[in-house]
Order: structure tokens, then sequence, then C-alpha cells
């Protein structure tokens, strides 16, 4: 199996999809190989494409924030997104793109074998749960999850993006963290499995 380092050259000189003819850079998430607990987002937007990492900006910033209320350093956990390359004007992302970029997703979550999965936003819901998330009724929920041939617990959350947008967002977004940072005390007793016929 290759590291995520390894798997991180690979997303970087990706020509899969369309998306690497505008992309400045590809964006592969970045984290601990250790690390026990994931964040997946939606997409790569303007800052992350420039600096080639997840998550900066002011969505970024408040993502850092959420996860000091949670207890947790962005250094301890793996951040990364659904597609590695941005979409033009941030639009969302085509079901062709999901199905052709997660792939690299999956390898990166059966190198890192996470305990938790908190998924920011529907895009990420809909792919690690299988089916439509109405995040608005979901969000603050821990769930049993299979993904990519691992079962973990999934921490269902909005997108930190929203919160740019609206009070009340950001008010259950922080609810969210605060709930996690409670879950993640037991983290060690999260039951997960691999299939090994995956």
């Amino acid at each position: 199996m290759l590291s995520l380092e390894e798997l991180a050259g690979k997303i970087r000189s990706c020509t899969l999809c369309d998306l690497h003819k505008n992309r400045t850079n590809a964006v592969p998430g970045e984290g601990p190989e250790g690390s026990d607990i994931m964040l997946i987002g939606e997409a790569p937007g303007y800052h992350e494409d420039q600096e080639g990492r997840p998550f900066v900006g002011d969505a970024g910033d408040l993502l850092t924030d959420l996860l000091k209320r949670a207890g947790l350093e962005r250094s301890d956990v793996f951040i990364g997104n659904v597609l590695k390359c941005r979409p033009p004007e941030n639009r969302d992302p085509t079901e062709k793109e999901i199905e052709t970029c997660s792939p690299y997703l999956e390898k990166q979550i059966r190198f890192l074998e996470p305990k938790l999965i908190v998924s920011l936003g529907r895009f990420a819901a809909r792919l690690l749960t299988g089916r439509s998330v109405k995040v608005s009724d979901e969000h603050g929920e821990l769930k049993d999850v299979e993904y990519a041939g691992w079962s973990c617990k999934l921490f269902v959350s909005y997108h930190p993006a929203a919160a740019l947008y609206g009070a009340d967002a950001r008010r259950k977004l922080e609810e969210d963290f605060d709930r996690l940072g409670e879950l993640i005390k037991d983290l060690d007793s999260f039951k997960t499995s691999k299939q090994t016929t995956f």
C-alpha cells in the first residue's frame, strides 16, 4: 500500500478528470499518519487551490477554532476533501468528478484506518453513508459507517463555510464541535473493523 506522501504525489500529478486543467495546485490533504480522526470536506476553494492545503482562508480559520473547542489541534487530525482539485467558481462537484476522485479518499481511509471520521457538509456525508443526508436534520449525530472496506464511526456536521453566511449555522457548528469534544473522550472505545476481502 502507498504511504500517504506517495499517494499525495499521485494526487498532485493526477489528470483523471478535467479539473486538473484549471487548478493551481491539487490538495491531497494533510495530517499525521497515525491520526485516529479524519475530517472530510467537499472540495478545495480558491485559497486551498493557491496553497495546495485543505481548509485555509476564513473557513480554515474557523475550522481551527472549532477543533480547539473540541480539544484538538489541526496537527492531531487528518484533513481532506472528497475532491482533490477545485471546481471552477467553487461550483458543486459533479457525480462523475466524485466517482473519479473518490478512490484517492478510499486509499487514504484504508491507510489511516481512523476510529472516527467527521463529515463536513452534505457531499462528504452522502459519499461516506451511501445515501442522501440532510445535514440540518442529522448534524451532531454519531453513526456507524462502512466505506472503502473500513468500518468506523461517522460524526455528521456542517461545512465551516456555511457559518460564514449565517450566525445560526455557526451556532450549530459550535454545538456540534462541543459535542465532538465530549465524544472523543471515549475514542479508544470506538470499534473499527476491516473487510479483508475488499
